[in-house]
């Protein structure tokens, strides 16, 4: 069992204790039927509504090769005339 506060209008709570006087019995009772009844009722919902979902779209990509990279691993990543130009360049120093 769950113990839960909840808030309802004063309205509603003033037609809670109406009608449950008129099916003779408490309050608290009263609310926890109805709070079953539609708790089941809005659960049943989702289940049926996620079970007519539609199903995810096909990946295009499902059956591609990751892209390999063939450099060789003695090539410079910086090409030599960048690194010229890297090199040459001044810092100023303020």
């Amino acid at each position: 069992m769950i113990g839960t506060n909840i808030y309802i209008s004063q309205e509603i709570q003033e037609s809670l204790i109406k009608a449950a006087a008129l099916q003779q019995i408490s309050v608290e009772e009263l609310a926890s039927s109805i709070l079953r009844e539609t708790i089941a009722e809005k659960v049943s919902k989702i289940t049926s509504s996620s079970e007519h979902q539609t199903k995810f779209a096909v990946n295009p990509l499902r059956e591609m090769q990751p892209y390999a990279y063939l450099a060789d691993p003695n090539e410079p990543v910086i090409s030599p005339d960048d690194w010229e130009i890297n090199q040459n360049f001044e810092v100023n120093d303020f």
